[in-house]
């Protein structure tokens, strides 16, 4: 008796909502999530996109995120960094890796006594937002690469909890509010 195992051919998929089933249908890309293996897989897969980037724009990976960023000089042009994302489109169209552009934006960096004209960046044709901060693995900076976003976001958190905790317990015990505070803030 012959037994096939793979990890990558033959997967099948189905959605299921309460007791409702939709049909089987064949997995034709992509990697198992949830499994040990798959984040690997992933990373062997992608990695070659920063094969496809100029040396002057430098690429970070991070799980299915990617981020390009680079200086601009004189003989690094906005356009150059446009062609970044056009090939970096191309690539993903070649790869059947969806883009999703409406989740994608752009940060100017610049100082504050300093203002340069904006450039357009798209994707397929979507134009990316230019916004004043982003979050990074769950840390908010701003344009001039300052945290007060992320401040003023763990300390409203904070204050919300502290509140909460206020209002549920009766006890005003400070050792007890201490204790709780610690645990949930």
């Amino acid at each position: 008796m012959s037994l096939k195992l793979s990890f990558l051919i033959d997967r099948k998929q189905y959605v299921t909502v309460s007791s409702c089933f939709s049909p089987v249908c064949d997995v034709i890309s992509g990697v198992p999530q949830g499994s040990v293996l798959g984040p690997v897989l992933f990373i062997i897969y992608v990695n070659d996109i920063c094969d496809t980037i100029p040396i002057e724009v430098t690429v970070k990976l991070f799980a299915d995120y990617t981020k390009i960023y680079s200086t601009l000089s004189d003989h690094m042009s906005a356009e150059c960094l446009q062609a970044c994302l056009d090939v970096i489109s191309s690539w993903s169209d070649h790869w059947q890796l969806t883009l999703s552009p409406s989740k994608c934006t752009v940060l100017h960096v610049v100082a504050a006594d300093k203002c340069r004209a904006r450039f357009p960046y798209t994707i397929a044709g979507y134009t990316l937002s230019v916004v004043e901060y982003v979050t990074d693995l769950g840390i908010t900076y701003d344009n001039k690469l300052k945290f007060g976003p992320h401040i003023d976001k763990v300390c409203s958190k904070a204050s919300s909890r502290a509140k909460l905790i206020l209002k549920c317990f009766q006890t005003r015990s400070p050792s007890i509010l201490l204790k709780a505070y610690c645990t949930f803030v």
